[in-house]
């Protein structure tokens, strides 16, 4: 099993706040190098507009998302800030599911994103790398790319080490996974399994699932 000891470079100083604002410039407001910003919200913006929000501040940026939903207009907005210039190279990881969930959307992501810039993985976490020659941001959230008017939390810092970990885990996703949306559990299982070094859970969690049905 894979372990890796995360040891900050320095402090954070952190920004809480609780907002019920359409505006997520208000969310990251004050954000720099050397703090943090932890919120929560009624989910009157979404992950897109945090991630424009976050990019009127570094400028240009290479961006990762990790999602386990994507809707059309989030999407869509994606490819808008790609064609802008603001987004200079993008990536997305996806949950094997949204095939099925969201197959409407399939030809859209694959046109957009192409499917080289695409992997599928069983993943339920909501992350976002942002990165140029000034940056290294990781957003965690509970946000999808999608709209969701629930209440949602995130955080955000531009701590390399933080960045590392989920970026490392992405570059090897990239580099063991077939490209585009997949929908087979047998390829995305056995490239999941290795990317956390215990392949006997994801046969366990195989088998299980299987004798549920």
């Amino acid at each position: 099993m894979k372990a890796t000891s995360i040891k900050t470079r320095y402090d954070h100083k952190s920004i809480a706040r609780r907002l019920g604002t359409i505006e997520a410039r208000e969310a990251v407001k004050g954000f720099n190098k050397n703090n943090r910003v932890t919120g929560l919200t009624n989910g009157a913006f979404s992950l897109i507009s945090l991630i424009e929000a976050v990019l009127e501040i570094t400028g240009a940026a290479d961006v990762i998302v990790s999602t386990w939903s994507a809707g059309i207009y989030d999407i869509s907005s994606v490819g808008s800030l790609m064609q802008s210039g603001n987004i200079k190279d993008f990536k997305l990881i996806i949950d094997r599911s949204f095939a099925t969930r969201k197959g409407q959307y399939t030809v859209s992501v694959d046109e957009i994103f192409k499917p080289e810039n695409i992997r599928t993985t069983n993943t339920h976490s909501k992350f976002v790398l942002i990165k140029n020659d000034k940056w290294n941001i990781c957003i965690r959230s509970s946000m999808n790319l999608n709209e969701n008017p629930r209440c949602e939390n995130f955080e955000l810092d531009n701590d390399v080490d933080i960045f590392n970990l989920f970026n490392n885990f992405a570059s090897e996703l990239f580099s063991k996974q077939r490209e585009g949306i997949i929908e087979s559990r047998a390829i995305v299982d056995k490239t999941f399994g290795s990317l956390f070094g215990d392949e006997k859970f994801t046969e366990k969690h195989k088998r299980e699932v299987k004798s549920e049905w």
